[in-house]
């Protein structure tokens, strides 16, 4: 029996000016299940307000016989939403889930999510084309037969051979993007502002799938093998998409693009040829300046690198298979030939003491000119950090810790309090590290954030960044001398409105939480006295962070905003998951009558 298949895409922003990672495998599901001759309906729940209750109205709108969805692991709350959803409006819709959540620990995670019929493990084109095939001809096909998949079966979870990767990927259809609104991606003005501070028209694409390295923190949910499609299907792709949209740069997605010099090079010879900018990621092993040279002749813009750490010591444990001299050189390179850089510094490896954290802070607050972002280390299903917290009791219940939301672990040489006091710094000190300071600099208010103009600190030219958050420290481009800086934005705004706004929130709502706890949190404590009352509460998930101060405030769970009826919350996270924490709150606290973004006080509240 025909029937009806509905692909959704869980939601991540919901306001149109937001930007988020387009999520490019269930639009190859989508095609690879279109191009089988199936019934697909799709919807995006991005941009969208009041998400699941567009989602009712389509599934019963479009008489919806089967739910397919997925995502990572961080997504569980929301995709559980949506096959919750589906089986309230009708216990005989079949839902299927895909993605990381399912392939890094299949079991705990259909134990979770609870209202999830079939679980796809690795690579989805495949399994979800015979899957689906099984579901319109139940009495011909055994769903044992079908590699890759998760089921109840006997009252237990039962999961089937594994699903062998596709070695050829260029015979895979190019994903489905018109059919998940991707027009709405490419041309967002709140795009990754990688090679300018002017957002540039971007599509995402797809040149390999997996990694043939096995870093602890990483897990490849595409499967072990690494595979890379050939440059002229990429190029074939790349056709297609400027035909569609009206692309001005690449964001390449790989976890790891090149491994060679000679992929590298082909791939420049041809992108050479084209009015685009693009951005890649690399290893820093493999950069020479005759490399970044080749790239910058050819417009890459800007190149992510995996730093994780600057103490060897670590590196090593993380299996990184590279060095600090190796970092340096990289960096240093990008910066003499003229192409950004951007990456991060992860801490709270197996190995990490207070000597390495603190080696790699020294390393970093030597090299400002690099702006290398600062983070706890994650511990996501899948990977080898987390099985070995599940061996050593660090994770106790699988289960839950996807319910949790996978909070971060301590699995360092540290004691707690020693962690939380490293959880601290890595928040407090970017905020406190010197800036650039801009001459003839003015603002304008505009969407609730900032357009800032400027003269380059470096070739004093005039320039404008334009929807910058107010509270955070942000790297800007000079668009003529093509230097990148940072700056605080708070620095340049009048906080005129910010310090009545929460003088009248309190007087309104008498007790507020901010949430979570980041550098910006720091920023706003600075800039507005009004926020050092007894009655703001910082909150954060991370229970590695709570009991830790900033300006003498302590750092709470979330779970303080039932306990002492907080009746209004501020959301200070960027702009492509606080739309994640706000639906957090609306599910766990109800009570809360009040939600807003920072970025909203930047204009007069109304009554």
């Amino acid at each position: 029996m025909r029937k009806c298949v509905l692909l959704v895409i869980p939601p991540v922003v919901e306001d149109e000016k937001q930007w988020y990672v387009f999520p490019i495998g269930i639009a190859y599901v989508s095609s690879a299940l279109k191009k089988a001759g199936f019934h697909v309906k799709t919807l995006n729940l991005n941009y969208k307000k009041n998400p699941i209750q567009v989602l009712k109205d389509f599934i019963i709108q479009e008489k919806i016989d089967i739910v397919g969805t997925g995502g990572l692991s961080t997504q569980y709350a929301d995709i559980k939403d949506i096959v919750r959803t589906a089986k309230e409006i009708n216990s005989n819709i079949i839902t299927m889930v895909g993605g990381g959540l399912i392939t890094g620990d299949p079991v705990s995670a259909m134990q979770a999510l609870e209202y999830a019929d079939y679980g796809m493990i690795g690579e989805g084109e495949i399994t979800s084309c015979e899957l689906v095939n099984h579901l319109e001809n139940m009495q011909d096909i055994d769903p044992e037969s079908i590699d890759g998949l998760i089921f109840r079966k006997n009252g237990e979870y039962h999961v089937t051979k594994p699903r062998q990767e596709i070695m050829d990927l260029d015979s895979i259809p190019f994903p489905d993007y018109e059919g998940f609104e991707y027009d709405k991606v490419v041309v967002n003005d709140s795009s990754t502002y990688i090679s300018s501070e002017k957002a540039l028209n971007t599509a995402s694409i797809c040149g390999s799938r997996s990694c043939i390295y096995n870093c602890t923190f990483c897990f490849h949910s595409s499967g072990k093998k690494y595979r890379q499609r050939s440059i002229e299907n990429i190029f074939q792709e790349i056709d297609w998409l400027i035909e569609k949209y009206p692309i001005e740069q690449l964001f390449i997605v790989d976890e790891l693009f090149a491994s060679d010099f000679d992929r590298l090079r082909e791939f420049c010879r041809r992108i050479k040829t084209y009015n685009l900018a693009w951005i890649v990621s690399l290893r820093v092993d493999i950069i020479t300046q005759e490399l970044l040279e080749m790239l910058k002749e050819c417009n890459c813009k800007s190149i992510g690198f995996g730093l994780e750490s600057a103490d060897n010591r670590i590196l090593k444990s993380m299996r990184k298979n590279i060095t600090i001299e190796q970092i340096s050189n990289a960096l240093m390179l990008c910066r003499k030939v003229g192409i950004l850089s951007s990456g991060g510094f992860i801490f709270g490896d197996i190995e990490e003491t207070i000597e390495t954290y603190h080696n790699t802070l020294e390393w970093w607050k030597a090299h400002p000119e690099y702006y290398i972002k600062l983070s706890l280390i994650a511990v996501y299903p899948g990977s080898y950090l987390y099985k070995y917290a599940c061996k050593n009791g660090l994770i106790s219940d699988p289960v839950q810790f996807l319910k949790d939301g996978c909070p971060i672990l301590n699995l360092s040489k540290l004691t707690d309090a020693e962690y939380a006091e490293m959880a601290t710094l890595l928040d407090v000190l970017p905020a406190e590290r010197e800036l650039e300071r801009l001459k003839d600099a003015s603002v304008m208010i505009r969407n609730n954030n900032v357009d800032l103009t400027a003269r380059c600190p470096h070739c004093g030219s005039i320039q404008l960044w334009e929807q910058l958050d107010a509270f955070r420290r942000v790297e800007l481009i000079c668009t003529d001398c093509f230097r990148k800086f940072e700056v605080g934005v708070a620095d340049y705004v009048a906080m005129d409105n910010y310090r009545s706004n929460i003088r009248y929130l309190l007087a309104r709502y008498k007790q507020i939480a901010i949430w979570p706890r980041i550098s910006s949190t720091y920023n706003m404590l600075k800039h507005i006295p009004e926020l050092h009352s007894e009655d703001v509460y910082l909150v954060d998930k991370s229970r590695l962070k709570q009991g830790g101060k900033i300006f003498g405030k302590c750092t709470y769970a979330p779970d303080i905003i039932a306990q002492k009826d907080i009746p209004c919350v501020i959301i200070n996270i960027p702009t492509n998951v606080e739309g994640e924490i706000e639906r957090t709150i609306r599910r766990s606290y109800p009570n809360v009558k009040c939600i807003l973004m920072a970025r909203e006080l930047i204009t007069p509240l109304s009554e």
